[in-house]
């Protein structure tokens, strides 16, 4: 570099996107001065910007050795490690540039944000609240909780604060279509269809929205908006093979077949819908029994109990917080048995490790109808089944592995019987939906002769409910 820049020069053209040249500067300056801390800092967070985290790690470490209490050098370092997926070493640099800054927001928010994804949500929910503290009217804090209590499967606990982020701010689209996730997930499907129609509005292009709204539109029964709603989406995104398989769905089970079968033949072959085109193979021949397409998992519950005629037990396995026990609950006017370990999932299940969904032995506040049996299966069925001698009217199994639905059906087999109801959270459409609940339950209506009739199918949710004849 033969022209001679200053420090402001550099952080001119740093300001104004041109990267390339600021590092130039920057680095020029810093031969000059090899311990400048600022000049080392300006370099990381150019090396941030083009997508270099490597390097800008490099350069915030350097940073750290010479002023290791210096707050944006923790605070930095933490959004690297984050952007990176490193959140196990991200967070103790949050944690020291809390210590460092008490009243500095962004750490409290980002480190609460990490908290999430690793599945912490107390530890998570104390992060933001601290952070609501230091600023009460904040909409993205609302909505951070929000996304909190949703991923924690608690819409009900969801719902004020994504109320609250729109209030704060009536164009938050996220927040909107958040909203509209929550109230789905609570039966509100009318104010859910509003809140996904807003935020569709906001954003013309925000896909997920349109998606949702198809999902209400075949809970509603509204056949031409379902197709619609997808057709809006496909234009958005030309090459979205998973929406295309959504609308070749729509397009047979509205009666129109032959753009169901060209649609489903064009995409047949990719890779990446696999485990939807085999799905659906699958169900093909077994709809002699006309089963419901279905688009919310509270539709198919619904269906499921208004099912089960037959005078006898109801049971969950996989309970975790209690979402889908509680709607159970409110549905029938007898007693559930939930079943849970509360310790979470036994071994890994794809992405999920050992130890997912645990409560940490807690259990959920629930209903009085419902009789919690915390422990491994196979280790409270046994005394369960000799105590309670009648047939299960009504079943659902949202355990995930084959390994514990095996047991489950292998214990409770001579209980299920001709008008048994059973719902699968997990059976179709995901990458091991063959070798899961899908699995476990072929194996057992061959074993024990089990003819089946399906109920419902959701792509949507993954659910199907079945009765047994």
């Amino acid at each position: 570099m033969n022209k001679k820049f200053s420090l402001a020069d550099g952080m001119e053209h740093h300001k104004a996107g041109n990267f390339k040249l600021a590092d130039e500067i920057y680095l020029s300056l810093q031969n000059l001065d090899p311990y400048n801390v600022k000049l080392l800092c300006l370099r990381g967070l150019v090396a941030q910007s083009v997508n270099q985290p490597d390097k800008a790690i490099e350069l915030f470490q350097k940073a750290n050795i010479l002023q290791p209490d210096d707050f944006n050098i923790q605070l930095q370092l933490g959004i690297t490690y984050s952007q990176m997926g490193e959140i196990n070493l991200s967070n103790p640099f949050y944690e020291k540039a809390m210590a460092l800054a008490p009243n500095a927001i962004e750490p409290l928010v980002n480190y609460g944000n990490n908290l999430c994804k690793l599945k912490l949500f107390d530890k998570a929910f104390s992060a933001y609240q601290k952070a609501m503290i230091l600023e009460p009217t904040s909409s993205r804090l609302n909505y951070n909780i929000g996304t909190l209590f949703l991923n924690k499967m608690d819409p009900d606990g969801a719902i004020k604060w994504l109320e609250a982020a729109v209030t704060l701010d009536p164009i938050y689209t996220s927040a909107w279509n958040s909203l509209g996730a929550a109230l789905t997930e609570t039966d509100d499907l009318h104010r859910a269809l509003v809140a996904y129609q807003k935020a569709s509005s906001l954003d013309s292009e925000f896909i997920e929205p349109l998606f949702n709204q198809h999902a209400i539109y075949i809970d509603l029964g509204m056949a031409d908006q379902v197709i619609d709603a997808l057709q809006k989406a496909i234009a958005i995104d030309e090459n979205n093979n998973t929406l295309k398989f959504f609308l070749g769905i729509a397009y047979q089970y509205y009666g129109e077949d032959a753009k169901s079968a060209a649609l489903i033949d064009s995409i047949s072959k990719n890779a990446d819908i696999y485990p939807e085109i085999s799905s659906w193979n699958y169900l093909q021949n077994e709809f002699f029994s006309n089963p419901k397409l279905v688009g919310t998992n509270t539709k198919t519950i619904q269906i499921a109990i208004d099912a089960a005629k037959l005078d006898g037990l109801n049971l969950e396995f996989g309970v975790y917080n209690g979402k889908s026990i509680r709607r159970i609950a409110l549905l029938i006017n007898e007693d559930i048995h939930g079943f849970d370990s509360f310790e979470g999932l036994p071994e890994s299940w794809n992405d999920e490790p050992q130890g997912s969904y645990s409560t940490e032995g807690c259990l959920p506040e629930v209903p009085k109808n419902v009789v919690l049996h915390k422990g491994w299966f196979n280790e409270t069925l046994p005394g369960f089944i000799r105590e309670f001698k009648a047939p299960i009217r009504f079943l659902h199994i949202d355990c995930d592995l084959y390994s514990s639905t095996k047991t489950i059906l292998d214990l409770l087999a001579p209980k299920i019987v001709s008008g048994t109801v059973i719902v699968f959270d997990e059976f179709i459409g995901y990458k091991s939906w063959d070798r899961d609940e899908f699995k476990a339950f072929k194996e057992a209506a061959q074993l024990y002769g089990w003819k089946y009739e399906l109920l419902t199918f959701s792509f949507v949710t993954k659910q199907v409910a079945l009765i047994i004849k």
